[in-house]
């Protein structure tokens, strides 16, 4: 008797549970469509002023939260000097000597350059994207880009 009391109780409570399941599925399949009044509203916006407002202040901790140190040295933020201009970095080109081109019976070079990713037939003395060919060999060259010599090894 004890046993079948179980069984039946352990019965009723997964009918449930799957009885549940069942009706969520089936009201699912056929969903009840409620009918959407659109509402009347004022459509003038009047945002309220702000009164107060929020401020804050960074306060310097003479303690360390992680370290639990007591830190006595200030920092000291470098002043700049008058006298001294500000340095104005220079965007060199990317420069790829890729080799050299002649033919048999002359003694003319044609050298191929690569200036930011373009390909540039070059002799001594041409002027590409601002930069001229001074001078070069099979195994290096060298430009002229704003009154700075660059060395480029052949790739």
């Amino acid at each position: 008797m004890k046993n079948k009391t179980k069984t039946y109780l352990l019965l009723v409570a997964v009918l449930g549970v799957w009885g549940s399941i069942g009706y969520k599925i089936w009201s699912g399949m056929s969903p009840d469509v409620a009918e959407i009044t659109p509402t009347e509203f004022d459509g003038a916006f009047n945002p309220q002023p702000m009164t107060t407002l929020d401020t804050f202040s960074i306060q310097d901790l003479e303690r360390d939260p992680f370290l639990g140190t007591l830190s006595s040295s200030k920092r000291q933020v470098p002043k700049p000097n008058a006298n001294q201009q500000p340095k104005t970095p220079e965007n060199i080109p990317t420069i790829a000597y890729n080799g050299i081109l002649r033919k048999q019976s002359t003694s003319d070079q044609v050298f191929v350059v690569s200036i930011n990713n373009q390909q540039f037939l070059l002799k001594k003395g041409q002027v590409a994207d601002s930069v001229k060919l001074l001078k070069g060999n099979e195994d290096e060259i060298t430009m002229r880009y704003h009154n700075k010599n660059l060395n480029i090894k052949r790739q």
